[in-house]
C-alpha cells in the first residue's frame, strides 16, 4: 500500500491496574502466614491457628464503610432506583501536540498556497460521558457523548484553514456507543444500537477486523482500540459450552474520518494536483443500500482457541475512483471477507494467527498507450498475520506481528499498468513494561511498511503515569520516515511529540 486511503494499513492501537491497600495488607499478612506456620506446625493444629477468623464475623461492619446515598438523590422521586441502577462516568482532559520540525504543505485550495504547520499543531480540550442504566431482567442501556475543540485555530488564525481541516480537527460532539442489550435466551443475548466489534487478534494491523471504520485523522498517534468508530447494528451472541457464535446486521454505512486536503497528514502527492479541491475524503453515514452482513464462531480450549469469520460489508476506507468528467474522487466499495484466527499459549509465549480472503478490492490500473486513461478494477486479496508474544518478568511484554496483503490474478490479463504492488509486507514490534509499581505504563512501538523499510515507517514511545485514581498524566514523541510521496513519505516532517492531562470520574 502506498495511499493513507486503504485499509491496507491499518493505523496504529493501556491501562495498568492500580494497587490498593487492602490488596498490600493481604500480600503481607499471607507472606507472614507463610512464614511462621513452620514454627508453629509442632504445637498448634492449623484449625487453631485460623481460629481468630470467626464464622460469625459481623458483616455490618463492611456495610458501614459502603459509601452512603446522597441526600439530594435520596430525595429524588425513585432515588434509591438511580442510584443503584444508574451510573454516569467519564473524563474531562486537555491535550497538546507540538512540531518540533518546521513544515508547510498545499492548503488544499488549489492555488498553490500553503500552510505552515511547524510549532503548537495542537491545543485541545476534550470530553467523554458514558451513561450505564441497568434494567430489570439483566437488560441494560449504554450511551456515550464525546467531543472537543481545538484552541491552535485561534491562536494560529482560522484564515490559515480550509474548511475541511476546520469540519474535522478544530472542533466536533459524537456519539459513542449507544446501545440496548439483554437476553433473549438462557444462552442467546441480543445488543441492538450504535455499536463497537473488536474482530482479531493484532493491537496493530487489521486483517480480519472490518466491522468499524477508525478516526485516523492523526495516524500513529494512538493504538486501534482508542480509534474504532461505532456503528449501528443489531447483534445476536450465543454460547454453548466452549463454543460461542455471533451475528450482525448492519445497516448503517459509517467510513473512516480521514485527513482532508489542506492537513500535514494528507498525502501531497494527491493535495498539489489539479483534483485537489475535487477530492472528498470524509462523508457522512447513511442508510441506504444493502445492510451489511457479518458473523463469527468461536471456539475457546485449554491453551488454544480458534476463529472463523465472514461477513459482506463496505470497506471502511474509500477507494480512490476515477472518471473523465470529474477526475479522482473516494468512493465507497462493498468487498466479501472469509477469515480465520487463532492463538496457542505455551508457558510465557502465545503465538498468534490470522488469514482473511478478501473479494471485490478495488485498484486503479493505468493504460499507457494513447490516449491512455486510469481505470478502475476488482481484485481478491488475501492478507495474512502470524505474530509471538512473550510475558516475561516485571510485567514485561514483547510483541511481534508480520502482516503480508497480496493481490490475485496479477497484473491481470491486458496491458494496464498496475499502480498498486501485487504484494506487501508490514511488520510491528511493541515493547510494554509497568514501572512504580504500576503506575507508569511505558510503550515502545515501531512499525515498518514494505521490505526493507521501503514503504516507510513509524516510531512511537508512549508512558501513561497515574498521578492518583483520578488524575493522569499521559505523552509520547512520534517519528514518520521514510517510503515514496504519495504515502508515508509525505510525513517525514510530521514528527512531534505529544501530552495529555486528564481527570477521570
Amino acid at each position: 500500500m502506498k495511499s493513507l486511503f486503504t485499509v491496507h494499513r491499518g493505523p496504529l492501537r493501556t491501562i495498568a491496574p492500580h494497587p490498593n491497600a487492602i490488596r498490600t495488607w493481604a500480600l503481607v499478612s499471607c507472606a507472614a502466614l507463610f512464614v511462621i506456620s513452620p514454627a508453629l506446625a509442632d504445637d498448634e493444629d492449623v484449625d487453631d491457628l485460623m481460629g481468630g477468623f470467626d464464622d460469625d464475623f459481623d458483616v455490618s461492619i463492611l456495610e458501614d464503610l459502603e459509601e452512603e446515598m446522597p441526600a439530594w438523590i435520596a430525595a429524588l422521586p425513585g432515588g434509591k432506583i438511580l442510584y443503584e441502577r444508574v451510573e454516569l462516568s467519564g473524563s474531562i482532559a486537555a491535550g497538546a501536540v507540538w512540531n518540533y520540525l518546521s513544515h508547510t504543505v498545499p492548503d488544499g485550495h488549489g492555488a498553490g498556497g500553503r500552510t505552515d504547520y511547524g510549532g503548537l499543531s495542537r491545543l485541545d480540550l476534550d470530553g467523554f460521558l458514558q451513561l450505564d442504566i441497568e434494567l430489570p431482567g439483566d437488560w441494560q442501556i449504554r450511551a456515550e457523548a464525546l467531543g472537543w475543540y481545538d484552541f491552535v485555530y485561534r491562536i494560529q488564525g482560522r484564515n490559515g484553514y480550509n474548511g475541511a481541516v476546520l469540519d474535522v480537527y478544530e472542533w466536533q460532539v459524537d456519539s459513542g456507543e449507544v446501545y440496548l442489550t439483554g437476553p433473549l435466551h438462557e444462552n442467546v443475548d441480543i445488543t441492538a444500537g450504535r455499536k463497537i466489534v473488536n474482530w482479531g487478534r493484532s493491537d496493530t494491523f487489521r486483517v480480519v477486523d472490518v466491522i468499524n471504520p477508525l478516526d485516523q485523522k492523526e495516524p500513529g498517534l494512538v493504538d486501534i482500540e482508542d480509534l474504532r468508530r461505532p456503528v449501528v447494528m443489531v447483534k445476536l451472541d450465543a454460547t454453548a459450552g466452549p463454543w460461542s457464535a455471533q451475528f450482525m446486521v448492519i445497516p448503517e454505512h459509517r467510513y473512516d474520518r480521514l485527513p482532508p486536503p489542506g492537513s500535514d497528514f494528507y498525502p501531497e502527492a494527491l493535495a498539489s494536483g489539479p483534483f485537489a479541491r475535487n477530492i472528498e475524503t470524509n462523508r457522512r453515514s447513511d442508510f441506504t443500500g444493502t445492510p451489511g452482513l457479518a458473523g463469527k464462531i468461536d471456539g475457546r480450549f485449554s491453551g488454544w482457541d480458534f476463529s472463523i469469520y465472514g461477513a459482506y460489508v463496505d470497506e471502511n476506507s474509500f477507494t480512490l475512483d476515477f472518471e473523465p468528467t470529474t477526475g479522482l474522487r473516494f468512493e465507497p466499495n462493498r468487498i466479501g471477507m472469509f477469515g480465520a484466527g487463532a492463538n496457542y499459549t505455551r508457558g510465557p509465549w502465545l503465538v498468534k494467527a490470522e488469514f482473511a480472503w478478501l473479494s471485490n478490492y478495488s485498484v486503479l490500473r493505468i493504460d499507457p498507450i494513447p490516449p491512455g486513461g486510469v481505470f478502475r478494477h476488482e481484485r481478491d486479496r488475501i492478507d495474512s498475520m502470524i505474530g509471538i508474544e512473550y510475558y516475561g518478568p516485571d510485567q514485561l511484554t514483547l510483541a511481534l506481528e508480520i502482516v503480508n496483503r497480496h493481490f490475485l490474478k496479477y497484473p491481470g490479463d491486458t496491458a494496464l499498468l498496475e499502480i498498486q504492488e501485487q504484494s506487501d509486507f508490514e511488520t510491528g514490534l511493541r515493547i510494554s513494561r509497568p514501572f512504580f509499581r504500576e503506575r507508569l505504563d511505558v510503550t515502545l512501538l515501531g512499525v515498518a511498511f514494505g521490505e526493507d523499510l521501503r514503504d516507510g515507517g513509524i516510531f512511537r514511545a508512549s508512558a501513561d503515569f497515574e498521578l492518583t485514581d483520578s488524575w493522569k498524566l499521559e505523552g509520547g514523541w512520534i517519528v514518520y520516515f521514510g517510503g515514496p510521496r504519495d504515502g508515508l513519505g509525505s510525513f517525514d516532517s510530521n514528527d512531534r511529540i505529544f501530552g495529555k492531562v486528564k481527570y477521570s470520574f
